[in-house]
């Protein structure tokens, strides 16, 4: 189990389990190192980024 960031992990307060197939994994894999350490930290920002990005659309319509 990763340790993530220590700021954020204090936080939590719900943990969701969700499954991905290979080829997401990989995806996942691959931006390791730029959006995050670990594959929690990288599943994390980039819901995150998508929330972000949907909000914005909300508010343009």
């Amino acid at each position: 189990m990763s340790r993530g960031n220590p700021k954020v992990s204090n936080k939590i307060k719900n943990k969701i389990p969700i499954t991905f197939n290979d080829i997401q994994l990989k995806l996942i894999e691959e931006h390791m190192g730029i959006l995050g350490n670990t594959r929690a930290e990288v599943i994390r920002n980039i819901v995150i980024n998508w929330l972000l990005t949907k909000k914005g659309e909300k508010n343009d319509q």
